[in-house]
């Protein structure tokens, strides 16, 4: 299929669907995946929601006292949403490139992921910057520290925040850096399994639960993920970490049978993970409890995929909306949670009601800001990574090919012999 109707399609991180799966037949969407990217966006903003209230000191905005409640949810968030996030984007980029060359896999890269990350440092740095500094604090690629707090409006910080390049952040989006650079890196390896047939054959129950292993030895080793800056620059080790939930996600694109697996001891993946979380929660930064963020990590996402496929909803409006908006929500809301968070803290109100109220809040807003200022216009889509907006009149079918396209490929031509 050509590159530019496979992209009128590749409304997400990557590619919705499997056209081979053996559960789905050809042109169905992978559902569970579309939900699945959906539940984890909003897990997500939650994530960031509680990370106002945590005892982890490197955020844009705290609150004057943390919670024991909310550092705990918090770090489990942490040790499974993200490396969840880069298991499916490995699953996407071997099926994209079933159905692409490299050098268009490249292209389509730099358009879903440098882009947002170069307009959301422009557009929404300033805004994150501004905040986190009004408070006293500064997140840089040296690290965490406390600053005075600013005492200049925002009009008058702009050209303070291009000016100094110690200023600049990407904030949350430093997964968009990440994932392009682990895409560019591995694109030898995808392309290898984009190409090798299918294996059907269903592993042993054990098979599942290996890839923790490397996941494993890297952290143990290497002493990964504390602290956890993503600044790329000194943070080569939790680099290779979601490379390796990447590369597991791309293995499991290429083995159904492994995917079959999955699904049959997803609940032992899910005890797996939670296990290894009391080991986290219970343990001090050492490598026993490196080995359980391995075991969390993997386990909840090897438990999330085989979940999420023996619960696949049915396509509709509803899903496909959904899973459009979900790589532009993750660009847009960091700046509407800052600025409603602000507000919220201030409140009297128990810190489960803080979270809520800023989780649900965020989430509304960027939404709106989504469906009525993003989603409408070329150019708004153009800077959050989508793919260019159909003409209105357009229809596509499951695989994203225009209708008329795909029904003339299956219609017997009428011009030629006997026909």
């Amino acid at each position: 299929m050509p590159a530019t109707t496979d992209n009128a399609s590749n409304l997400t991180l990557s590619c919705h669907f499997d056209e081979t799966d053996p559960r789905v037949g050809v042109g169905d969407r992978r559902t569970d995946i579309d939900l699945l990217r959906v539940v984890l966006c909003g897990l997500v903003i939650l994530m960031h929601a509680l990370l106002i209230f945590s005892d982890e000191p490197r955020y844009h905005l705290k609150s004057a006292a943390p919670s024991a409640a909310a550092s705990l949810l918090y770090e489990f968030l942490h040790f499974t949403a993200m490396p969840c996030f880069f298991v499916l984007a490995g699953w996407s980029a071997v099926v994209s490139l079933r159905r692409r060359r490299p050098g268009q896999f490249l292209r389509d890269r730099v358009g879903r992921l440098l882009v947002p990350l170069a307009a959301g440092i422009v557009l929404l740095g300033p805004i994150i910057k501004y905040v986190e500094l009004l408070g006293g604090r500064d997140l840089g690629l040296r690290g965490f520290r406390l600053a005075p707090k600013l005492q200049i409006d925002f009009v008058a910080f702009l050209p303070r925040y291009f000016g100094r390049l110690n200023l600049l952040t990407w904030s949350h989006l430093w997964f968009l850096a990440y994932l392009f650079l682990i895409s560019v890196v591995l694109l030898p390896v995808l392309a290898g399994l984009a190409r090798r047939p299918r294996s059907p054959a269903v592993p042993p129950a054990w098979v599942v639960y290996l890839p923790a292993l490397p996941i494993a030895c890297l952290l143990v080793g290497l002493r990964g993920y504390w602290p956890f800056l993503p600044n790329l620059l000194t943070d080569w080790v939790d680099v290779a970490f979601f490379g390796l939930c990447f590369l597991t996600g791309a293995m499991t694109a290429a083995w159904p049978g492994f995917e079959r697996r999955l699904r049959s001891q997803a609940a032992g993946l899910a005890l797996v993970g939670l296990g290894g979380f009391a080991g986290v929660a219970l343990w001090a930064e050492s490598p026993l409890m490196a080995l359980c963020v391995a075991a969390t990590a993997w386990g909840v996402s090897g438990a999330a995929l085989g979940f999420a496929s023996g619960h696949a909803p049915p396509d509709g409006p509803v899903m496909r909306y959904l899973a459009e908006a979900t790589l532009p929500v993750y660009v847009l809301h960091h700046v509407p949670l800052l600025l409603i968070g602000a507000a919220v803290i201030r409140l009297d109100f128990p810190v489960g009601v803080h979270v809520i109220l800023i989780w649900l809040a965020a989430t509304t807003a960027t939404l709106a800001i989504y469906h009525w200022l993003v989603r409408p216009f070329a150019p708004t889509r153009f800077l959050v990574g989508m793919a260019p907006l159909p003409p209105a009149a357009a229809r596509f079918d499951d695989e994203g090919d225009p209708l008329e396209t795909s029904d003339a490929r299956r219609r017997p031509s009428l011009t030629k012999k006997g026909g």
